[in-house]
């Protein structure tokens, strides 16, 4: 790894000495009257006697975000000695104006000279408006940024944005709400350049009409550092997803309200109001449905079976969003605040099937729970800029309150059964009940549990940065500090019987009090950026952070009270403190805090060059981190303390890359190396037994773990062709990784689990998408998405007998080939059908000898459609077959047909929508998922909703001010 480090290096800075010095000379081009910027100017560059040396449109959006998000700063490269040149700045509808420019001493490491605002003055000659008419193509390129034109998607009557946005080539929506644009992930959701519910994209995503969408642009920003610096900071980019609104959107007042109500008691509310300027914006929202679903009749997305919505779901959440900016750019203010509540209900029956050595178990599972959460969270940033400084604060505020209930009951056995229900295990001991089916009972575990409390977090950050005089040398200075604290009390009684045993063999009433629990974070950092040359810098980083966690858990084994009192008590019960006191379990209570200090020095090289047909851009760091660990740990007769000093190594960031000028062609190269330390609490020499079915044991020997990530990418975009496609290449491998073995004692059904580390941990993947249009007319669409991924996954798994831990290796080789074909052909200019295929192939082995391979297939097919018929109606609907084959045993391979459909009215000139939705239509879902992996085959039902009808309507307001 040093070898490779140096070489990196080495290569970057031969590298860079072998072009010529330049010198930037960086301006804007301004309105004389509005002193705003002039996007698409053009400015010229001319030597003493008017010869053109070189032409540049300005139209940079990367810079400054206004509404369209493009700016007039342009730059000029020229070489670095004395020298007169002129500026040419020119646009239609302005006078033409020329500035000369005197080219003097330079200073020894001075590679930008920034010029004041070039002024353009309005031409007193009137141009006629002149109307362009175009065909509406879904994507092009505009410099390095990606516009997708809104208005060339056929979307439902009443789609937020999400609908829009799944529809965009090269663009894919996870589950999980992570986007990504040609596998390259989106780390930022903007909305007309500026961060909305930062941190919480789905509220645009889910709330934003999409009939306010003018374009999304989706591009690399360089922030605020790298506006205030003129610089294009690599250290300083975000790859962002920019949604910018119709001009009708952008000044004034737009609301979007929408309620509904269907079969089976379901319902829903939405309200979206947003007042929006030039230089501010205030939105609101609120939401409250108990559908727990997000699909949507006739489209098209990558939902599946094992997705359905689990339980009985009730959700009230609302906030606001602000945002102020100052028209001469020297503050900048926003935030937002969010509240939300759930109550859901939820009951889970899982039957499963643990594939060990020397013969398998069968756990039935019913689980009945209730779980109440209460959030209130609020992120703000204030940004200001200076002379020759700026500074960025950001505080932000997050309070949870929780109140969960559960009530399970389990059964294991050592052969496979039949219709075991949960009244069945509950009175498996009674009399009267089947004597062969506890001949094969391991253990039935009853537990009911209770836990409520409150978490409190808050934290304010500050980052600076400032410009040293007579050079382009800057220094970033930053700090954190962050509070946490949490208050938990705990409540469980549960009751093991092992076998054919009618005698209750364990009980317990368990208080677990964990408070006071509080944490605090303090960091500092210190970077000093030198420029050694026009596209090289090098940087020098130096961070300090201290950790201190303390931890509080105090047992008491409420059992040892006066034996009716606490029969009879419901769970959550106490009584007075000095009663409750008496039981305290001092052997499993603790009081832990862990200190961690660290120091980050971390050296940073960047690259970045213009050739005639591109730009190749390099940067690479390396951490050296020495690290000191603290554990004080006292638990019953156990008092000890850990102290752990490490010197962590790690290529937190480093990457290649080249783009053709047109942006339109270009890879990434991108490689990191990450440690992980091991929790010291997995260090400690204890038999943690408080949940006796669970045992957890401590391993003094635990190692760094260390990962390490390479994936290449190649991208590349024809628009005259409509075409996009990518290819990914990508490697893991995890160096000791920390795992948490377990091994199995088939007499009771405990499992003993304890920390170590494993090798042999790696996964290699190859993924290629395409996309384009079939036709001259480009009405049919065709597209392909193809993934291959090889995994190799080492665990412990081991059965034992006693209690002594037990876990051998245990390794399992994954094969997938998951392929999706996609054919969409648009009628007219406001009609879509489609078609779609998926399969993935699961191939699964171990090197147990009782593994049980696993050789299977769930693949899909099916149909979307949406018409605009006449009398302003919409149908939208979507049929899908989803199959599993190759599974062992008949319930596994299934069939599964699944028909949605909208059905949509508008009236008052688009203001008044209503909609009918059905979903499963035909009623063929189940509340049954099932799932194959390599510790076993689960069967789990919920008591989900997978068919109902809701009719709900959506009207939509806007109000834009008066013309004077």
């Amino acid at each position: 790894m040093r070898k490779l480090i140096t070489l990196s290096f080495a290569i970057l800075l031969s590298v860079a000495c072998m072009g010529q010095e330049k010198l930037t000379l960086k301006s804007r081009v301004v309105d004389s009257k509005t002193r705003n910027d002039v996007p698409g100017v053009t400015v010229q560059l001319l030597s003493s006697d008017s010869t053109v040396i070189e032409s540049f449109v300005a139209n940079n959006h990367w810079t400054r975000d206004d509404q369209e998000g493009y700016s007039s700063i342009f730059r000029f490269d020229v070489p670095r000695h004395k020298a007169n040149y002129i500026i040419r700045a020119s646009f239609l509808g302005y006078k033409t104006s020329y500035v000369n420019i005197s080219i003097g001493e330079l200073k020894k490491r001075e590679y930008l000279r920034e010029l004041p605002p070039i002024v353009l003055r309005p031409d007193s000659k009137m141009l006629q408006e002149v109307s362009v008419v175009g065909s509406k193509v879904k994507f092009y390129h505009k410099g390095d940024t990606v516009v997708y034109n809104a208005d060339a998607f056929v979307l439902a009557e009443g789609s937020m944005l999400d609908a829009l946005v799944r529809q965009m080539p090269g663009v894919e929506i996870k589950k999980d709400g992570r986007i990504y644009h040609n596998g390259q992930f989106v780390e930022n959701l903007l909305l007309n350049g500026k961060d909305f519910f930062r941190g919480n994209q789905e509220v645009m995503l889910e709330n934003l009409p999409s009939y306010t969408v003018k374009q999304v642009k989706i591009y690399n920003k360089y922030g605020k550092n790298s506006e205030f610096l003129g610089q294009k900071r690599q250290d300083d980019k975000t790859y962002v997803m920019d949604v910018n609104l119709k001009k009708d959107y952008s000044i004034g007042l737009l609301a979007n309200m929408e309620g509904g109500a269907g079969t089976n008691d379901r319902y829903l509310g939405r309200l979206f109001a947003m007042r929006y300027t030039d230089h501010s914006r205030i939105t609101f929202y609120g939401n409250i449905n108990n559908l727990n679903d997000n699909r949507k009749p006739g489209r098209d997305s990558d939902w599946n079976p094992v997705d359905m919505p689990k339980g009985d779901n009730k959700e009230k959440l609302g906030g606001f969003d602000y945002a102020v900016s100052d028209r001469n750019q020297k503050f900048d203010i926003n935030g937002n605040v969010q509240v939300s509540h759930s109550n859901q209900n939820l009951i889970t029956n899982t039957d499963r099937v643990n594939f060990l050595q020397k013969g398998n178990t069968f756990d039935y599972e019913r689980q009945r729970e209730t779980l109440k959460n209460f959030n209130l969270t609020t992120n703000n940033q204030l940004y200001l800029v200076f002379n020759k400084a700026n500074l960025l604060l950001q505080p932000s505020f997050q309070y949870d309150k929780f109140d969960n209930y559960s009530n399970y009951i389990s059964g294991t056995f050592s052969s496979m059964q039949y219709g075991v229900s949960r009244e069945l295990l509950d009175n498996i001991y009674a009399v009267g009940s089947e004597q062969i089916i506890r001949q094969s009972l391991i253990n039935r575990y009853k537990k009911e549990r209770l836990g409520k409390g409150y978490q409190l977090k808050g934290s304010l950050s500050a980052v600076s940065t400032i410009k040293l005089k007579g050079s382009d040398d800057y220094i970033n200075l930053t700090g954190q500090i962050s509070y946490d604290k949490r208050k938990e009390d705990l409540f469980n009684k549960y009751a093991i019987n092992y076998g054919d045993e009618q005698q209750m063999q364990t009980y317990d009433n368990q208080y677990f009090k964990n408070h006071p629990d509080r944490n605090w974070l303090y960091q500092i950092g210190a970077a000093y950026n030198f420029r050694l040359s026009h596209a090289v810098e090098l940087s020098m980083y130096y961070g300090y952070s201290h950790r201190d966690k303390k931890r509080h858990s105090s047992l008491y084994l409420l059992d040892q009270l006066d034996e009716e009192e606490e029969s009879s008590s419901t769970i959550g019960w106490l009584p007075s403190v000095a009663e409750y006191e008496r039981t305290k379990d001092r052997s499993n209570s603790y009081v832990s805090q862990y200190t961690e200090d660290a120091h980050s020095i971390i050296p940073s090289i960047t690259w970045d060059k213009d050739t005639e047909h591109g730009n190749w851009s390099a940067q690479a760091k390396l951490g050296i981190i020495p690290t000191r660990q603290k554990l004080a740990y006292q638990r019953g007769e156990t008092d000890t303390t850990i102290v752990r000093n490490t010197v962590l190594l790690t290529l937190p960031f480093t990457r290649l890359s080249y783009w053709v000028k047109d942006h339109t062609k270009g890879f990434q190269l991108l490689f990191k190396a990450t440690p992980k330390l091991p929790d010291l609490l997995n260090m400690v020499n204890i038999k943690d037994a408080t949940d006796p079915m669970n045992v957890k044991e401590g391993n003094n020997g635990l190692k760094n773990e260390m990962a390490y990530d390479v994936n290449l990418i190649f991208n590349s975009i024809n628009i005259a062709k409509q075409r996009s496609q990518s290819l990914r290449l990508g490697y893991t491998y995890r160096a000791n990784a920390l795992a948490m073995g377990y091994s199995y004692d088939a007499n009771t059904g405990v499992r003993r689990y304890r920390a170590d580390n494993v090798n042999g941990n790696w996964n290699a993947y190859v993924a290629y998408n395409y996309e384009q249009p079939l036709d001259k007319m480009k009405r049919l669409t065709f597209g392909t998405w193809t993934r291959m991924e090889y995994a190799n996954s080492v665990d412990l798994i081991g059965k034992s007998e006693g209690s002594n831990y037990q876990a051998i290796r245990s390794s399992v080789q994954t094969m997938l080939l998951d392929q999706t074909l996609k054919l969409n052909y648009k009628i007219g200019s406001s009609s879509t059908m489609g078609i779609k295929v998926s399969a993935a192939w699961r191939n699964i082995n171990g090197k147990t000898m009782d593994f049980d391979h696993i050789n299977a297939v769930d693949f899909n097919y099916g149909a979307t459609a949406s018409f605009n018929l006449p009398w302003h109606i919409q149908v939208g609907t979507d049929i899908t077959m989803y199959s599993r084959r190759g599974y062992e045993g008949s319930s596994m391979n299934t069939n599964d047909l699944l028909w949605n459909a909208r059905i949509s009215y508008t009236m008052l000139k688009g203001k008044l929508t209503w909609m009918l939705d059905g979903f499963d239509i035909l009623g063929n879902m189940n509340n049954i998922t099932r799932m194959v992996n390599a510790q076993g085959r689960t069967e789990t039902f919920v008591n989900a909703l997978p068919r109902y009808a809701i009719l709900h309507v959506a009207y939509h307001f806007n109000m834009k001010p008066k013309k004077h």
